[in-house]
């Protein structure tokens, strides 16, 4: 899964792309996972990991975090600028697709005018016990709207050639002495492109 750094597009260190999840069993072959709520547990562990921020009291980051950093570093000129990233849920298109992302990645200076622009007034709305029709409408606008920012071609990371790029991660199941699931390991992440013969879902298919 190794590739050049992206060069990104954006002059004004803004971007989105969607990320993929692949997990397998100790040894065993990857393969993309979907189901929101497993999506969900491996996205927050991608999330944190981005997010941490090191001071003087904090244990060391283990050495493959520090590597998904500085990967993301060289390939997100917004997240390299601003370390500081968010999810996005697809709860529209993907509908169950195997082959078709379920989640998000906002990065850089596009966090916070995301949060601005949708995710606060859910929030707001709910503090305030305004009506439940205002909440669902707020809802309905994030879900709807949020996708097709997230989707923004001036936002979405690409290379020099315009070729849109998804994000790709590697996590191994860990079970417990019953055999029962316990914890996803993060192992690896590499941007790749979205369509094409070197897409990772196109080789899947086949």
């Amino acid at each position: 899964m190794n590739i050049q750094p992206v060069k990104i597009q954006s002059p004004n260190f803004k971007s989105t792309y969607p990320v993929v999840h692949w997990v397998a069993e100790a040894n065993g072959s990857y393969a993309p996972v979907m189901g929101l709520d497993i999506v969900r547990k491996l996205q927050r562990n991608l999330i944190s990991s981005l997010n941490k921020t090191l001071d003087k009291t904090s244990k060391p980051m283990d050495v493959t975090k520090q590597t998904l950093r500085a990967y993301i570093s060289s390939c997100d000129a917004s997240y390299r600028v601003n370390q500081q990233v968010r999810s996005f849920y697809d709860r529209i298109s993907s509908g169950g697709n195997r082959f078709s992302p379920t989640s998000y990645i906002i990065s850089g200076n596009d966090v916070e005018a995301f949060e601005e622009k949708f995710a606060k007034a859910i929030g707001r709305n709910k503090r305030e016990n305004n009506s439940k029709e205002l909440t669902r409408e707020a809802v309905k606008t994030y879900t709807t709207k949020g996708f097709e920012y997230v989707n923004n071609a001036a936002r979405r990371l690409k290379d020099k050639s315009g070729i849109g790029y998804v994000l790709h991660t590697k996590f191994e199941i860990i079970r417990n002495k019953l055999g029962k699931i316990k914890g996803y390991k993060f192992i690896d992440a590499r941007f790749l492109p979205e369509k094409g013969p070197n897409s990772p879902f196109e080789k899947f298919k086949l």
